[in-house]
This record gives C-alpha cells, sequence and structure tokens, in this order.
C-alpha cells in the first residue's frame, strides 16, 4: 500500500482533522449522489389507484375501533392527509436547519471542507423543501401550517441556543423521518410519488445526519453537568412536543372525520407508540451512548411514547 493511499484510508485522530476528513468525504458523496427533484421525479405521472400515501400501519388510527370502521377510500383519505400534514413539519425542520447552518458558518472560514459542506446542506434542503411543496400539491392535497407552539418555540431555539445543540434538535427529526422513509421508499404499496420523494430524502439526509453526528460526539464531551443537563431536557421536551403535534385535528377533518374523535382515538392508540419508539431507536441509541438521554429527560422520552 502507498503511503497516499494510507493517508487517504486512514482516519485522523486529531478532532478538528477528523471533521476536516468527514466533511471531505461528505462533499465527495454530495458531488456523486445528489437529486434534482424537478428532474428526477415525475410530477405529470397519475396517481395510482388502490395505493397508499403513508403505510396502513403507520397511520395515526390504525387498529383502533374509528379506523374499522372507515371504507377504503376514507382511510386513503386520511393516509394522504397524514402525509401532508407530516410533510408541513418536514419543512419546519428544514428551514430550522437553513437558519441553523447560516449560524455555523457566520464566524467560519469558508475554504475549510466543514464549511463548505455546511453550505451544500443548505442547497439540499432548499431543494427538498420545494420537493415536499410540490408532493403535498401532486396528492392532491393542500398545504398545512405548522402548529403554533412547534413555530413559536423554533423561532426562540434557532435564535438563541447554542449552535451545536441545534445539530441534536436536528438530528431527531430527521432520524425519525429517515427510518420512516426507508420503509416507504422500499414499500410497493405506496404511491410512486411518495416512493420517489423518500428514495431522494433518504439518500441525501444520510449525509446530514452522518455530519450532525460527528459534529455531536465531538461537542458533547465538552459540556460540563448543568450544560449537559439543560441540553437533556431541551431534547426530551422538544421530542415530546414533537409527538403530540403529529395529531394535527385538521388532518382528520379535511379527512371527512371528526376531529376531536379521531385525535382522541389515535392518542390513545398504543400502535403510535410501537411507531414512535421504532422510528426513534436509531437516535435514541446514539444519544444513549453519548449521553444526551438520562436523569429527569428520561420520563419525558418515555411519556411521549420514545422509549
Amino acid at each position: 500500500m502507498t503511503a497516499t493511499t494510507l493517508e487517504s484510508t486512514t482516519r485522523p485522530t486529531d478532532p478538528i482533522a477528523r471533521q476536516a476528513h468527514k466533511a471531505r468525504q461528505l462533499l465527495t458523496a454530495s458531488t456523486k449522489h445528489s437529486y434534482d427533484p424537478e428532474l428526477d421525479i415525475d410530477w405529470t405521472a397519475p396517481l395510482t389507484p388502490g395505493k397508499w400515501f403513508l403505510p396502513e400501519h403507520r397511520c395515526t388510527l390504525y387498529g383502533t375501533d374509528l379506523w374499522n370502521r372507515l371504507t377504503m377510500e376514507q382511510k386513503l383519505a386520511v393516509s394522504r392527509e397524514e402525509m401532508a400534514s407530516s410533510m408541513a413539519l418536514g419543512v419546519w425542520t428544514e428551514h430550522m436547519l437553513l437558519q441553523l447552518v447560516a449560524r455555523y458558518v457566520y464566524d467560519r472560514d469558508i475554504a475549510t471542507p466543514a464549511v463548505q459542506f455546511a453550505l451544500t446542506e443548505v442547497a439540499d434542503e432548499v431543494r427538498h423543501m420545494i420537493m415536499f411543496a410540490n408532493v403535498v400539491e401532486s396528492i392532491g392535497a393542500t398545504t398545512y401550517a405548522v402548529p403554533w407552539k412547534v413555530r413559536e418555540s423554533g423561532r426562540l431555539l434557532k435564535t438563541a441556543f447554542p449552535v451545536q445543540g441545534l445539530w441534536a434538535l436536528i438530528l431527531l427529526t430527521e432520524e425519525i423521518f429517515d427510518r420512516i422513509q426507508r420503509e416507504i421508499a422500499a414499500d410497493e404499496s405506496a404511491q410512486p410519488v411518495i416512493r420517489a420523494m423518500s428514495r431522494i430524502h433518504v439518500v441525501e439526509e444520510a449525509r446530514h445526519i452522518s455530519f450532525a453526528r460527528a459534529e455531536l460526539d465531538t461537542f458533547v464531551p465538552s459540556l460540563n453537568k448543568a450544560e449537559l443537563a439543560g441540553l437533556r431536557t431541551v431534547l426530551a421536551l422538544t421530542m415530546y412536543t414533537f409527538g403530540q403535534e403529529l395529531f394535527n385535528p385538521e388532518m382528520y377533518r379535511r379527512a371527512g372525520l371528526d376531529p376531536r374523535e379521531a385525535r382522541k382515538a389515535a392518542m390513545s392508540n398504543p400502535a403510535n407508540k410501537a411507531t414512535f419508539a421504532w422510528a426513534a431507536k436509531r437516535v435514541v441509541t446514539h444519544y444513549r451512548e453519548i449521553g444526551l438521554i438520562g436523569g429527569s429527560s428520561e420520563k419525558i422520552w418515555r411519556a411521549g411514547g420514545f422509549l
């Protein structure tokens, strides 16, 4: 093996060099595996009758008495509106990341690989936001407003919270969306446009998740006890709120159901806790490893159904 090959395959031990090494790898991957949804998704293709917008067993009402009373047409309408509603949270997440990255690069050298990859993320996220909006339109739904509590908490967090801590917040939602979309991308019962969107998002977000994990692995060990406890609490409360807002009564109303009855049935549905725990498994495992779940914060995670 030549010295050049050895250098290119050996992972540096110095944190700064390791960060640059990771960023270079991700920049290379971005060059080779990026998409333009405007060109790579057939937006003119008609919907396929009888196919789901969200896998049936991931719908919030699945398995309830209310679900069992619905016609197939009503069930498909619920899955469409749940997908459209989740796209609103997806856009919010991407918007948060855009502003996080702007703060991250502001005082850094634009010639460094980490900053250049962060800016590459901005380009990815802009495309994703537009892609989500186009998906909502293509499935015959209309856009949803992000719930007030989520929007206002985000307004505070994106401007006042430490940048490295915001990577942790973003990683939460990105990891959960990633697990669900990996399932959708492989699900032949899902609408083709939903599968295409999921495949693109999974490939490109894998790089973002990898970068965020690397940043956190360096940042968390530097925290003192009080800082760690504060970050744990913010993450747990954010996750709890995020879970509650997935039961948006408006999506049930648009699907033709009584929003109060449907939300009550969904929130008491044990299948949802199972889905939450399944979707959060990877991020929960990582956060336990680096110390971001523990102490009193664990009770909040458990109350939200994510453990």
